[in-house]
């Protein structure tokens, strides 16, 4: 018999729950299996040709029967192998299984080791599988309880020892027992499943929502007044998360909507600078002051002149820059023309056609290749808020 005063023993799935679990656990492996056998022995047996459409099924129930006897095997391990701690006047002793690893954690340290005590919430999943309950009575499947993580002195490190409750009268007395330590009590926001982990540890450190407690009065209701605080803001940040969202998402929108024509406003004159440049360059080049085959200064031009174009529009969309690019390589096409024939060579005509061919290199590798991001960025979009509206959707059906 145990001689320690305090036992909180993780609890095993009700029988009739667990009874119920294995029942229906094995009516669909009964079900995969006939999946699997059930085609091959018809194609064996019978020679029609469509039977063998049934051979659909065996990649089906290999992989239904597989998930129900890894369900059915995880839960008879939960159920075999529980987490325990104990307390008594002097000493605590704990156990704590990792259902990953499959390894237990076992320790025992004196009670003049701990350091400090946290107290958060953990979400227990399928709770009516565990708490008592009379027929008939509602019990939730997601409840939030209380647990203590206990922090002590072990050699040179310190380490942590958490305990879960299924009751208030659980959690209170124990932190009527570790009252009379007197060492300090947080509150903390911060739960994983996780547990006597350095990262664990680590979190609870460094949880933004730490609050000092006092171990006066009733700890369970100060909790619960310091979560609803926490939760008030946390609430309140996120509503403000999501209102900046929206606002940008708004801005978005109405930058969408925006006539890219209907906004050039003064930039249209840019291209009547064009002009007055290329005029400019030919003459230097006929004058040899430039050389009409460089295609340094051309770009230079090119460059000034379209940020010069995106700082005199009304309001700036990415359109504008196919606007520019086009417009400019159609502008230039009529000023080669209008000055020069085809065949012209003379140094003026190549320092317009240097131009020109400068025009069309910004078409290739500075429009076309934002016509594609573009498209790419909007199918994107559309794919995103396609997720969130059937998310939306699936928690307004919960």
């Amino acid at each position: 018999m145990s001689t320690y005063g305090l036992i909180q023993e993780q609890r095993r799935i009700q029988p009739f729950y667990w009874i119920f679990t294995q029942i229906m656990s094995g009516l669909g492996m009964l079900i995969a299996l006939a999946m699997i056998v059930g085609p091959i022995y018809l194609v064996t047996i019978f020679t029609e040709e469509w039977l063998w459409l049934t051979l659909i099924l065996l990649p089906l129930g290999l992989w239904l029967f597989y998930v129900l006897w890894r369900a059915l095997r995880r839960y008879a391990w939960k159920n075999r192998h529980l987490d325990r701690v104990e307390m008594d006047d002097y000493q605590v002793r704990y156990i704590q299984w990792n259902p990953e690893t499959q390894e237990s954690e076992e320790d025992a340290f004196d009670r003049s080791a701990i350091q400090q005590v946290y107290m958060s919430r953990y979400t227990m999943k399928n709770a009516h599988f565990y708490q008592k309950a009379n027929f008939g009575e509602h019990v939730m499947l997601y409840q939030f309880l209380p647990e203590i993580h206990i922090i002590y002195r072990q050699g040179m490190q310190n380490k942590i020892c958490t305990v879960r409750f299924y009751e208030g009268a659980e959690a209170k007395a124990w932190l009527d027992e570790l009252s009379s330590q007197e060492v300090p009590l947080t509150f903390t926001m911060y739960s994983n499943a996780k547990l006597g982990t350095e990262e664990f540890r680590a979190g609870l450190e460094e949880d933004p929502y730490l609050e000092e407690a006092s171990w006066t009065g009733n700890v369970l209701l100060q909790y619960e007044s310091y979560h609803e605080r926490r939760m008030k803001l946390i609430l309140d940040r996120i509503d403000s998360a999501r209102s900046v969202q929206r606002k940008r998402k708004q801005k978005r929108a109405a930058r969408k909507n925006v006539k890219a024509f209907r906004n050039v406003g003064w930039a249209w004159l840019v291209f009547a600078l064009q002009w007055g440049i290329a005029i400019l360059l030919k003459e230097q080049a006929e004058q040899g002051n430039v050389n009409p085959v460089s295609s340094l200064i051309p770009i230079v031009v090119y460059v000034v002149c379209g940020v010069l174009f995106g700082f005199l529009t009304t309001i700036f969309v990415w359109k504008h820059v196919l606007i520019y690019c086009i417009f400019t390589a159609v502008n230039l096409i009529i000023i080669s023309v209008s000055f020069y024939a085809s065949d012209d060579m003379s140094a003026g005509a190549r320092m317009l056609d240097t131009m020109g061919v400068v025009s069309f290199l910004g078409v290739l590798f500075v429009a076309l290749p934002l016509i594609a991001y573009q498209y790419r960025l909007t199918t994107r979009k559309g794919l995103l808020y396609k997720n969130e509206d059937q998310s939306s959707s699936t928690t307004q059906d919960k």
